[in-house]
């Protein structure tokens, strides 16, 4: 058989693994600043968790999910997405004891998709999660967090950030009623996947991507139609939040959560770039999932991004490397060059040699990995008890004793 990956999945290396290493970093920097704390979760839970929250009838279950039964007759499910997991690490583990709790994850999910531009069957995301306040300012500090970490990635990327409310629970039942009044009178004319969901769940019409159903849309209810006083409130000050922070928005009243925990807040970063796969970043509140999950009945908001999807659009400069390379001309100095490794090391200086005798292809090599410098051991070298170091990006050529090394190779006024 032809060794191959799995369909859907992807290896990551070369420029790939460091642009994934840049947003990890660029993520852990921002939620430090933030005093958001970190959490891994295992990659499978109980199949249970996923499908009391989602909904035996959901996609995700009943499509998407990669479950298996174990040897213990025991149904496993490789984790779909994070929010739930983390929220029952939070219950498993006490968490909850102090709140608000602030936290976030970066791992691998993953769903049975059919693959597309961005879209993998394993898939990497970053999620950031609030629990255990209400507050419209929790809101704020999520969407203000996802708009510093976007900028910092994509500072040349058009990217908008879409805004909605769904209300609260009085609002939705209202909505829902007149949505499914609305839709039953285009039943002809929807989608068949759209007219199963008239009676379970009208909402998800509104983020249907088929044409016929996105046209028939643009003239059903508006969600803002229907908010209560209070859900009006939160909303209002959370617009009037993000202009007072110039975080440039638009409302998007189309823009929904199909589940029933969902509530006020959603918001989602789209781009032109990605094809139908335009969402970077989606988040929202969802006040009723943890008391679904079995903990209190306190509420959260959160949001997560897919780390490919962020990685399609960045525009990754390759770095010279800091790494020095080292060309050693014959097999007779190798204790010669253990000297100078053990120094290296000490030092806590990179650097690399390619086990070739061979100065051209110690030079070649240092130069295909944009190396700043190498340092030659020969003949001259070893006789005169000294070492060639080359600046590869200036030229400048010195020979030095070995205690000299690593203040010129961080002397700054070079």
């Amino acid at each position: 058989m032809k060794l191959r990956s799995v369909r859907g999945t992807h290896d990551i290396f070369g420029e790939e693994i460091d642009k994934f290493n840049f947003i990890s970093n660029i993520v852990s920097k921002n939620a430090n600043l933030k005093e958001y704390k970190e959490i891994q979760t295992p990659i499978f839970e109980f199949s249970d968790l996923f499908a009391k929250p989602l909904g035996e009838l959901s996609d995700v279950v009943l499509k998407e999910m990669y479950s298996f039964e174990d040897r213990n007759n025991e149904y496993l499910t490789l984790r779909p997405e994070y929010t739930t997991p983390m929220i029952r690490a939070a219950i498993t583990n006490n968490l909850l004891n102090d709140l608000p709790l602030k936290i976030f994850g970066i791992g691998p999910m993953f769903r049975r998709e059919r693959p597309q531009k961005g879209r993998y069957r394993q898939f990497n995301q970053i999620n950031f999660e609030i629990l255990g306040t209400r507050d419209f300012l929790a809101d704020v500090e999520l969407i203000s967090l996802s708009n510093n970490i976007l900028n910092e990635l994509l500072p040349k990327s058009k990217i908008k950030l879409h805004i909605n409310s769904l209300g609260d629970k009085k609002t939705l039942i209202d909505f829902k009623k007149s949505l499914t009044k609305y839709f039953n009178t285009y039943k002809k004319k929807l989608s068949e996947e759209s007219v199963k969901k008239i009676e379970s769940n009208p909402l998800r019409i509104l983020d249907s991507k088929n044409q016929a159903d996105v046209e028939i849309s643009l003239s059903s209810p508006k969600i803002y139609e229907y908010l209560t006083d209070e859900a009006k409130k939160h909303y209002e000050d959370l617009k009037r939040s993000l202009n007072i922070l110039e975080i440039d928005f638009e409302e998007n009243a189309n823009l929904v959560r199909g589940l029933d925990y969902y509530c006020n807040t959603v918001f989602e970063y789209k781009s032109d770039n990605l094809g139908s796969q335009d969402t970077l970043l989606g988040g929202g509140r969802y006040d009723g999932l943890i008391k679904v999950l079995g903990g209190p009945d306190i509420p959260g908001i959160g949001w997560a991004a897919g780390i490919e999807r962020i990685a399609l659009l960045m525009e990754y400069e390759k770095k010279i490397s800091s790494t020095v390379h080292i060309a050693v001309t014959n097999e007779k100095f190798t204790d010669y060059f253990l000297y100078l490794q053990k120094y290296l090391s000490e030092y806590r200086i990179s650097y690399y040699w390619n086990y070739k005798y061979n100065l051209k292809k110690s030079f070649t090599k240092a130069n295909i990995s944009s190396a700043s410098y190498i340092i030659i051991i020969g003949e001259n070298e070893f006789n005169g008890d000294f070492f060639t170091i080359k600046n590869l990006m200036t030229g400048e050529q010195k020979e030095l004793k070995l205690n000299q090394i690593f203040n010129h190779l961080n002397d700054k006024s070079r």
